[in-house]
């Protein structure tokens, strides 16, 4: 068996041991407020994650989590709803196929424990023994709070006034957030092949949408949750308040992922 199958296996393991304690705590959890109890499990499970980052050294182990928790944390809200229209289920089955794509992107650029993404590596560096309190706060908890910020429209919208919601403007919406996974996975796969052809080390990619779009690959994520926003408020324009969720995670990729990049691509050349 290859070490990148076997640690897959161990991630695996990981990411179920966390799931369970995830569903531990929305059990025995003495709420009544759903999207408060789903915000501590969301977290605990964070915390598990992180443990085993701690343990491997290596806090990629919590990268597919970014994908993987959302999948769980809106069904969990769609059964806990009073909404059984067959729109309200298109929002999870879009959800998965996000998750599922972007964890199979992860899957597929991963090489196991001994690779660690070049983002951490510079902030282990700059960080030194401070570097796992850095990576707690930073890297895990982070990003943590802003997808579920991402998911809080969802949460409003399962939970919006009995509602079928049929008009053009949902349509497009659906349309409008389909469109932004596969631009993400387009220029994903493009990447990908890029750098295993070893171009990536001193040449620019510009083929296709790399070559339209700076970063087509965080394009399509940021209107990826944009997506879901559009797709919740239409159910319940009273809603329209949740635009804090797709408004951080556009915060986070203008002001920390892109800047990064930036400087990671100067240099390359243009060919």
């Amino acid at each position: 068996m290859k070490q990148k199958v076997k640690d897959l296996l161990r991630i695996l393991l990981i990411y179920s041991i966390a799931l369970f304690a995830a569903i531990i705590t929305l059990k025995y959890t003495p709420l009544s407020n759903i999207l408060l109890k789903t915000a501590i499990a969301d977290f605990v499970a964070m915390v598990i994650v992180f443990a085993f980052s701690v343990k491997f050294n290596n806090s990629s182990v919590y990268d597919p989590y970014w994908s993987a928790a959302p999948v769980f944390i809106v069904i969990y809200w769609l059964f806990n709803s009073q909404q059984i229209e067959f729109y309200y289920k298109i929002l999870w089955v879009i959800v998965v196929i996000w998750g599922v794509r972007l964890t199979w992107n992860w899957i597929l650029r991963w090489d196991g424990f001994e690779d660690e993404d070049w983002r951490y590596v510079k902030i282990r560096k700059k960080t030194g023994k401070y570097y796992w309190i850095v990576s707690f706060f930073g890297i895990h908890l982070l990003p943590t709070a802003i997808v579920f910020a991402g998911l809080t429209p969802l949460f409003y919208a399962f939970n919006a006034p009995v509602n079928s919601p049929t008009s053009w403007f949902t349509v497009t919406a659906v349309f409008f957030t389909m469109s932004a996974i596969y631009l993400e996975k387009l220029a994903d796969d493009l990447l990908r092949q890029h750098v295993k052809s070893g171009r990536s080390k001193t040449e620019l990619l510009q083929k296709s949408v790399w070559g339209l779009i700076k970063y087509p690959n965080y394009a399509g994520e940021v209107l990826f949750w944009w997506g879901l926003y559009f797709m919740s408020i239409f159910v319940d324009l009273d809603n329209w308040w949740t635009i804090f969720g797709p408004l951080s995670v556009t915060l986070l990729f203008v002001f920390v992922s892109i800047p990064m990049m930036r400087k990671r691509l100067a240099g390359k050349t243009y060919k």
